[in-house]
């Protein structure tokens, strides 16, 4: 399915917005990100959040959930150049419904930590780029990539708020205090306060019940964690979620008074998002 491409105007002429530029995060892969950020975006769009969805995982998956063609930079501009170069981006941006966005990734971003190492002020790069989309979005959700590199880091320091997402397993709080560090350590090199990123709190992923001793004792510290409000977790046995990503749709627009909608309505509302109803 190839969804239409935007041109360098967002729509109709509307005031401009507090864009909230929120990440996605965990640099341990197959904890859900992507799943919680087609459903966020859709649960956002519902409490009338006009939404940007940016896809920084050259895996592309986010893209590929909103059925848009990932980007190709034999055929022109790709995030990743214009990441480097600080050209427009509205021209690659994917528009599948209305108020939800997505700019696409291209496989060549396997490439863009080296390209940003190379990069004068590469730290800054997302940071320059996003600037285009200030006051048309009310929240740009970066999915990140499993990693902690000068891509993720970039994309950090552009956000000005994070969720840390996390399933239930041996190295899940282990995992956590690495994101957390990494966090830090970038606030730490460029001169930022501690609080320049946001810590908007903690979900919980791929929980199979009932739980053994083990898996239960790191679910209740996930649950109690000092640092980071929960949020809550996915519940992934919800067929919801498999038929709506089937279809293409956030579980928001497939199956709105399912429990399953509910719960990323909820985690809208939990994260500060959106005012609860």
């Amino acid at each position: 399915m190839t969804t239409p491409r935007g041109d360098t105007s967002p729509g109709p002429a509307t005031p401009a917005r507090d864009t909230r530029i929120v990440c996605v995060t965990n640099y341990k892969g197959g904890v859900g990100k992507t799943t919680t950020i087609i459903n966020l975006a859709g649960a956002l769009a519902y409490y009338g959040k006009r939404v940007l969805v940016v896809d920084g995982d050259p895996q592309g998956n986010a893209t590929d959930g909103f059925r848009v063609e990932m980007l190709d930079e034999d055929e022109g501009p790709t995030q990743g150049t214009v990441v480097i170069d600080g050209s427009d981006p509205h021209p690659l941006v994917a528009k599948p419904f209305e108020n939800i966005h997505v700019l696409p990734a291209d496989l060549d971003m396997i490439y863009l930590p080296s390209r940003l190492r190379e990069t004068e002020g590469g730290e800054f790069r997302y940071a320059r780029m996003l600037r285009h989309f200030h006051g048309e979005y009310d929240v740009i959700l970066i999915d990140q990539r499993p990693a902690i590199d000068t891509d993720t880091n970039a994309q950090a320091v552009a956000a000005d708020s994070a969720i840390i997402q996390v399933d239930v397993d041996r190295w899940a709080m282990k995992a956590v205090t690495r994101q957390l560090a990494a966090h830090l350590k970038v606030n730490d090199a460029l001169g930022r306060p501690e609080d320049a990123l946001q810590h908007l709190g903690l979900i919980i992923g791929k929980v199979t019940k009932p739980m053994g001793a083990f898996d239960q004792a790191v679910y209740s510290k996930l649950q109690q964690h000092p640092r980071l409000p929960y949020l809550g977790e996915i519940p992934i046995r919800s067929a919801d979620l498999k038929e709506a990503r089937e279809e293409g749709k956030p579980v928001q627009f497939f199956r709105p008074r399912s429990d399953t909608a509910g719960f990323f309505r909820d985690i809208a509302v939990k994260a500060g998002l959106v005012e609860a109803a």
